[in-house]
């Protein structure tokens, strides 16, 4: 009782409901696969945008965009996705079975946590259209919404990302700038997360004091407050584990190099799944006095086919590119043309508002708008009655001249 009352953060005892996951057998390894993956992109990132500033990136938001876009890859294109997606042998099966365990059961796994994650298909009325199949893959195994559009007009880029801002509480807008007729098809996904921490920071002691970026030291708002939270120390860093809601379901975890010297991108690059699994087995609460910023950003990746190349699914985006589990066309017809990922968070005293939005685009290759088939070699030919069935001739063709 005189631990309660030293707390200097302010405890929220209303009523709530905590539901635990119930997953499927195999979850544990596509949980770690993914979490694999989590890490390698954003790698891929502080790669790709070395520069010292702010960064953010969902993780699974962008693997759950590649799960569809798996779902409709074959050969060597769905090899190449699989190893993206760290499977090593995870059947589609237990892939497509967690991420609908995750995006089914989330949204209400703690009453006082919003957690929404929202996926949709939008293809081209005008172009060839979706297996069924991988359709109804996506409505049963994913929620995806689907619809049609007509990406020659000035209105199908709008209607998506009208989409995208009312599945992310307005946070994620404009993603897309147009769309253009040769596209096919977008995969999209949109989380949205809003958490009140466990112990809310107290506004009043909220005070400003200096940081020390990569640029200079610059005077901003610290919340403080003390609280009894787990803290866990490796050989670089200090980690921090604040949980919202109940305290059962969420948590944001601080990682603070030791070094105050060492680049912030060196370190995030060498902080992988393995580190934060070992630190994470050393957690224990302690009675601490934290001081954190505010903060408030958006980032964005306008392309990520850069980043996914680097992780191992260039073929993806040309013209060997096999998506025959998506559209019945040869290999080739089709390519990855656009990979778009966007982020927005804001910590506060109350607790994190944080967004995102992932974007697939799929076009015909150039030279496919209008596909040629040519007849150029032995062929077998059928003559049948459509109503019936009834086959009338049956041949083929080995010498036309």
């Amino acid at each position: 009782m005189l631990f309660l009352g030293l707390l200097s953060c302010k405890k929220d005892n209303s009523p709530g409901v905590t539901r635990p996951l119930n997953l499927p057998p195999g979850s544990d390894a596509v949980i770690d696969a993914s979490n694999q993956f989590a890490f390698k992109f954003f790698n891929t990132v502080l790669q790709q945008d070395p520069a010292q500033n702010n960064k953010l990136v969902s993780p699974l938001s962008v693997y759950t965009a590649l799960s569809m876009v798996y779902n409709g890859a074959a050969n060597a294109t769905r090899d190449s996705i699989a190893k993206v997606l760290q499977l090593n042998g995870i059947s589609i099966d237990d892939l497509n079975a967690l991420n609908k365990a995750l995006i089914r059961q989330m949204p209400t796994e703690d009453s006082k946590v919003t957690m929404d994650i929202a996926n949709s298909i939008w293809y081209n009325k005008n172009g060839p259209q979706p297996i069924p199949a991988f359709l109804d893959t996506i409505q049963n195994d994913y929620d995806g919404q689907t619809q049609s559009l007509d990406f020659g007009s000035p209105s199908a880029a709008p209607a998506i990302n009208s989409w995208i801002a009312q599945k992310t509480n307005n946070k994620i807008k404009n993603v897309l700038d147009n769309t253009a007729p040769s596209d096919l098809m977008y995969l999209v996904n949109a989380i949205y997360f809003n958490g009140a921490w466990k112990y809310a920071f107290k506004p009043n002691l909220t005070y400003t004091g200096v940081f020390n970026r990569p640029g200079g030291a610059v005077s901003v708002p610290f919340m403080s407050g003390k609280m009894a939270v787990r803290v866990g120390y490796g050989p670089s860093l200090t980690l921090v584990e604040l949980p919202y809601g109940g305290g059962k379901s969420y948590d944001m975890y601080l990682a603070l190099p030791s070094n105050k010297d060492q680049s912030i991108v060196d370190f995030a690059a060498s902080f992988d799944a393995a580190a934060l699994t070992s630190v994470l087995s050393r957690l224990d609460t302690q009675n601490v006095q934290i001081n954190l910023p505010k903060w408030e950003y958006a980032y964005s990746i306008d392309d990520m086919i850069p980043n996914l190349t680097q992780m191992g699914m260039g073929i993806s985006f040309g013209n060997t590119a096999d998506f025959a589990n998506m559209y019945s066309v040869p290999p080739g017809t089709l390519y990855i043309s656009r990979a778009i990922h966007k982020t927005y968070i804001k910590v506060s005293e109350q607790g994190t508002e944080a967004a995102a939005a992932t974007v697939i685009g799929i076009t015909l290759t150039s030279t496919s708008s209008n596909p040629t088939i040519t007849f150029d070699h032995p062929f077998v030919y059928i003559l049948r009655e459509r109503q019936s069935g009834a086959i009338l001739f049956i041949g083929l063709v080995s010498d036309p001249s």
